[in-house]
């Protein structure tokens, strides 16, 4: 079972470079694509299907030397954090194929399954050099994707992104070789394996500055308040297939980092920047949900929106409570699926008319009411709609935060109530009023891309009304991870 997950993590790369030796033309680059996304996605539902729940720590584990004189493993195993980002990626990736299916850049083509291998490849390495690689992975074709096949000042914003993932990035490789290096002069021998890592232990100072330079790659990927600068510019310049990625699945890998090294290296340590935290998610989903407000750019908007409810879940993963942690891992996945939809929707709202400002639309429920319902739906879902899985997710972590404290709670039920504000605002601009020069022309929603869009819509409404066939896939191992974060912190102290 354990070569299922190498399969999962190579699979697109190896289609990439099959058919880029031989130069294949469009379609079978195409076919290829989607070949390759639907055959990780049949292995991922394979794996849940055989994934045990109850079972403490890590599942399939596939674990080979590598590197062996300095303890560089290719270590890969599953758990529930990452069963479910792996699922949520291997959904949406076939989908973004047939957003793509006439979009005839071949280079776009090849960057998108080199994207996936790198995800996939980061979410399942218990190996830190080897996640190190893998989150390198995921920056390059991003980088080359807005740069290359952007509009607007893309080239400024790719430079952007790349120059402050490098920075977090960089921050963070000098604590993995710090970490490795300890262990080597603890044991003799190097490794730079997550379970033999989690042993070491540090003087309290030593240990916030390790912590400092995951926490600094994971804070500009999320991003939360203040590490925020290249989140709303890359949005406004990437392609839709990127801005989905973006925002969908590796935004989803920060706060994922933040859960998995956080609290798998430095949970003792890392209450010493729970405050902080605290403060900054809560600043940064009120800060995002008044940007949101503002906007008269669409993207833009969803950009800033998906910025607080991203900051949400930060916050979720900080309070370390069965609510709060069940509600963070709910929504990492519904959030991904609503922001998916509503970026897919803004992208062919932009095919339609040449433009994603609000001023510009009205309407659109008249000349193509298909095209207005799903937009007005995945809007919705994106402000916790309930019987929507954005509720679910949201509710938890709102419950969660009270359990906290009534003013954290508060502050968390904000983003719902923001959410709507700006949300209804858009939608009555747009969606209804007036038809404008922009929409008269307005054609209703096609065959493919009805296909592409209602998978996702499905998937939203399964998940808003019936969260109990989800919730018993990871709420056993979130209750032991908590028990055993709880005797950490106890032994600690």
């Amino acid at each position: 079972m354990g070569m299922l997950l190498s399969y999962i993590v190579f699979l697109p790369m190896l289609f990439a470079i099959l058919m880029g030796l031989f130069r294949v033309k469009f379609p079978i680059l195409r076919a290829g694509a989607m070949l390759s996304a639907l055959l990780v996605f049949a292995l991922s539902l394979y794996l849940t299907l055989h994934f045990d729940p109850a079972a403490e720590g890590m599942q399939f584990v596939r674990r080979l030397p590598w590197i062996h004189n300095y303890g560089i493993s290719y270590y890969l195993g599953i758990d529930a954090l990452s069963l479910v980002i792996l699922l949520m990626t291997a959904f949406l990736m076939p989908l973004l194929y047939l957003y793509m299916w006439n979009y005839e850049k071949q280079g776009y083509w090849y960057n998108m399954l080199l994207l996936q291998t790198g995800v996939t490849g980061a979410v399942l390495s218990l190996d830190l050099i080897l996640f190190y690689l893998f989150w390198e992975t995921m920056l390059l074709p991003i980088f080359v994707m807005i740069g290359r096949f952007g509009h607007g000042m893309n080239r400024f914003n790719a430079m952007k992104i790349l120059l402050m993932t490098v920075l977090g990035s960089m921050a963070m490789l000098f604590s993995i070789l710090y970490l490795g290096y300890e262990y080597y002069e603890a044991h003799g021998a190097w490794s730079f394996a997550l379970d033999h890592l989690a042993t070491l232990s540090f003087d309290p100072k030593t240990s916030i500055w390790l912590a400092a330079g995951f926490l600094l790659a994971f804070a500009i990927k999320i991003p939360l308040l203040g590490f925020h600068t290249w989140m709303a510019p890359a949005y406004s310049s990437a392609p839709t297939p990127s801005v989905v990625i973006l925002s969908a699945i590796m935004a989803k890998l920060g706060v994922y980092g933040l859960w998995r090294f956080g609290y798998g290296l430095f949970g003792p340590t890392l209450s010493y920047y729970e405050p902080t935290i605290v403060v900054l998610a809560v600043a940064g989903l009120l800060y995002y949900a008044i940007h949101a407000i503002m906007e008269n750019n669409l993207r833009r908007m969803f950009a800033f929106s998906s910025g607080s409810h991203l900051s949400l879940i930060a916050l979720g993963i900080v309070l370390t409570n069965l609510y709060a942690w069940s509600g963070s891992l709910y929504f990492i996945a519904t959030h991904a699926l609503a922001s998916a939809g509503i970026f897919l929707m803004i992208g062919l709202l932009y095919r339609r008319t040449g433009s994603v400002h609000i001023s510009n639309l009205g309407g659109i429920a008249s000349v193509a009411p298909r095209f207005g319902f799903l937009f007005a739906f995945f809007a919705l879902c994106i402000a916790g709609l309930p019987g929507t899985g954005g509720f679910v997710g949201e509710l938890l972590i709102v419950i969660g935060a009270f359990h906290e404290g009534i003013a954290i709670g508060f502050a968390a039920a904000t983003t719902m109530l923001a959410a709507m504000l700006f949300v209804f605002w858009m939608l009555q601009r747009t969606v209804f009023g007036p038809v404008t020069r922009h929409t008269a022309q307005f054609g209703d929603l096609t065959t493919l891309e009805l296909l592409t869009l209602t998978p996702i819509a499905l998937l939203l409404v399964v998940t808003g009304i019936a969260p109990s066939l989800f919730t018993p896939l990871f709420e056993p191992q979130l209750q032991q991870m908590l028990q055993t974060l709880a005797q950490t912190v106890g032994g600690a102290s």
